[in-house]
């Protein structure tokens, strides 16, 4: 009695691997191709899976790319507030207080400059195909959808910024929550930070994660298996029924094996 259930070793019921498809003698096992046949990978979460369900980015990387990032978004408004003369001296007290020139009645105005070139800049790029921004290019790390490893479009990556940027103004306390926002991943499983986690997204590696053309659809999750569209090569090992690689098909005798034709 199976009870419903396969038996240990992950052998089908009554010892056919095809789903109750008589094997032919002489034939070795072929392997599934239904979906959700016998040998495929679970697609549950495991609970007792200690780290996280795929590669990740480090924190190193991730401190690297934003850094270089920040220093792009940073080179406009160090423009802006040349020309509206913050560098000059005559427009400060002694104490550093700003007394004269457009920056002093325009203050709240270079900060929500600031604000949106941010948003803007890495809306723009992590909402493409790629998931990359500048620094994340460079190190090879791409912004993907935790759910389907694909790109995460427009409207999660301006959620996933705004829920890491807006809150860092709120006087007093904004610091506290950028700080925190950024470190959660070192004791995250799935190393993700708030923003991350709002917008049910992660940062991995694009080795792991490759970048397909736009018009690819149905990207594959890390870990599921291959979906072939013809027959699999004999002898290719999957994850199903089959001889090893390099095994030679029924037709052709074993090394040293009995040949009729002798």
């Amino acid at each position: 009695m199976t009870n419903g259930y396969p038996p240990p070793g992950g052998q089908p019921p009554d010892g056919n691997p095809q789903g109750g498809q008589p094997q032919q003698p002489g034939a070795y096992p072929q392997h599934p191709q239904q979906q959700g046949g016998y040998g495929q990978y679970p697609q549950a979460p495991n609970p007792y899976q200690s780290g996280p369900s795929g590669p990740r980015a480090n924190f190193g990387q991730r401190l690297l790319a934003y850094i270089l990032d920040f220093i792009i978004t940073a080179v406009p408004l160090v423009i802006i507030f040349g020309l509206l003369g913050g560098f000059d001296p005559d427009n400060y007290s002694n104490s550093g207080e700003v007394t004269g020139g457009p920056l002093a009645d325009g203050a709240l105005g270079i900060t929500l400059v600031g604000v949106a070139v941010s948003i803007a800049y890495f809306t723009l790029l992590e909402g493409t195909n790629s998931g990359q921004t500048v620094g994340k290019k460079a190190l090879s790390i791409r912004v993907i959808s935790q759910q389907t490893g694909g790109p995460i479009g427009y409207g999660r990556a301006l959620g996933r910024n705004a829920v890491r940027t807006l809150p860092t103004q709120v006087p007093v306390i904004g610091w506290i929550w950028g700080l925190l926002d950024a470190l959660w991943m070192l004791w995250d499983k799935e190393k993700q930070t708030l923003h991350d986690k709002a917008s049910k997204t992660v940062v991995a590696p694009v080795e792991a994660y490759p970048i397909h053309g736009p018009g690819v659809t149905g990207q594959q999750r890390y870990g599921q298996p291959q979906q072939t569209s013809g027959q699999p090569t004999y002898g290719q090992q999957q994850q199903g029924y089959g001889p090893p690689p390099g095994t030679p098909p029924p037709s052709e005798p074993p090394p040293g094996g009995y040949d009729p034709n002798r």
